[in-house]
This record gives structure tokens, sequence and C-alpha cells, in this order.
């Protein structure tokens, strides 16, 4: 639970400031160098047909009631309590698990390797890719394809949520993990080839970037 901070000597009053969140930033080579596992799953969530059919629905009735709080304010406490439920799943970044480690309505598990398996170890060194450029691009990631890590005894050590469309990842929110353009290009490659049906397949932003390189050094 968190504690609300008294301000000074005066513990009836508490602090209205807002807490700042803080944002990490480590290297892949650093995260996957120092996670220990024993099994890893993997995940396609927030795509497919089924998923966008509920999305719709999800967004009409948030945008109803949202609309409704603000020009009426006559929610009932239990159209109060669905809009608080909603708004986690559409008015904010989702991930693969959430904060009570309770996976997306929309996840769906394709894969489990041991820490042996010869896909992790390409994994591992996908990961281990050298940082020359991280990406930046000025666009929400939206999380689609994912890995959860598990130790011997079944508990989860990590997670890692992947955006490829705007080349994000984290662990959790505000826990970035920085790759390299090259690190998501080879991890598309890495979820088609374990059977995610990811956006734009043929597309990779290398060649793109190669493609710019070459017309400038005309």
């Amino acid at each position: 639970m968190l504690k609300i901070p008294h301000c000074g000597n005066t513990p009836t009053i508490a602090c209205t400031h807002k807490m700042t969140p803080r944002y990490t930033y480590i290297p892949s080579t650093d995260f996957i160098n120092n996670l220990a596992f024993d099994y890893v799953e993997t995940y396609s969530f927030q795509r497919g047909t089924e998923y966008e059919l509920q999305e719709k629905i999800f967004v009409e009735e948030y945008d109803k009631l949202k609309s409704r709080k603000s020009k009426q304010n006559d929610l009932t406490i239990e159209e109060e309590e669905r809009l608080s439920f909603l708004d986690k799943l559409c008015g904010s970044t989702q991930y693969l698990l959430d904060n009570s480690n309770q996976f997306h309505y929309s996840a769906k598990k394709t894969n489990t390797f041991s820490s042996t398996n010869s896909n992790v170890e390409l994994l591992k060194d996908i990961l281990r890719t050298e940082i020359n450029d991280v990406p930046a691009w000025m666009c929400i990631p939206i999380y689609r394809d994912g890995f959860v890590f598990y130790d011997n005894q079944n508990k989860i050590v990590s997670v890692l949520n992947v955006g490829l469309s705007c080349q994000y990842m984290e662990t959790t929110k505000f826990n970035h993990i920085n790759g390299d353009y090259k690190t998501y290009d080879l991890l598309k490659r890495f979820f088609i080839d374990i059977g995610h049906d990811v956006e734009d397949p043929e597309h990779y932003v290398l060649d793109d970037i190669n493609k710019l390189k070459s017309k400038n050094k005309k």
C-alpha cells in the first residue's frame, strides 16, 4: 500500500505533490547477461480479429461512460467501477502482465522453451547485439509480443514486452530495455519463425536505413 508522506511537522495534512515516475533504461546486453532463468514462454497479444472486435466493444463502452461522467456525472457505483476497469484497458499502454501478474486478456501462449533450447540461445544472441543506434520514434508503443522468464520453481523472474512497430521494449511500466535497430529486425524474424503473426512481416527498418544511406552517398 502506498503511504502518503506528510508535509513538514503537520501529520494531519497529506501532501498533494505528484510522484514523478522513475524511468530506467538498461541495455539489452545487460538485461540478458544478468538474467538467470530455467525456461521462457513466448506470447502474442493485442492482435487478431477476435481481439480487434472485443477492443472495439470496450472502446465504445469506455467512451460512453467517460462522456456521461464528464457531462452528467451520474454514474452508479457499478458504472464507476466499470469505467475504472475500462480505463486501464483503453486509457493507457497495455503490457503482457499487469501489476498483479495477471496476463492480458488477449494473451496467447505460443511456445515454451527451456534455457538450453536453440531458440533461447538465438534469443540471447539477438539481445546481445551491439547497440550503436537506439530507436527514438515519436510514437506510443503498442506491445504485441512478449517473453515471460521463469526459474526452476515456476516463479516469474522477468517479463519482456516487445513493440516491433515503434521499436520499444519494457520489462514493466517505465522500465525500458534499450536495443539497436538491428535488434528489433532480428526479433521480428525470431517471432515470425516461432509462429507470431507480426505486423508488416516484409518490412525491416534496417533496409530503409541502408537505402537512405546509399541515397545520401550519391
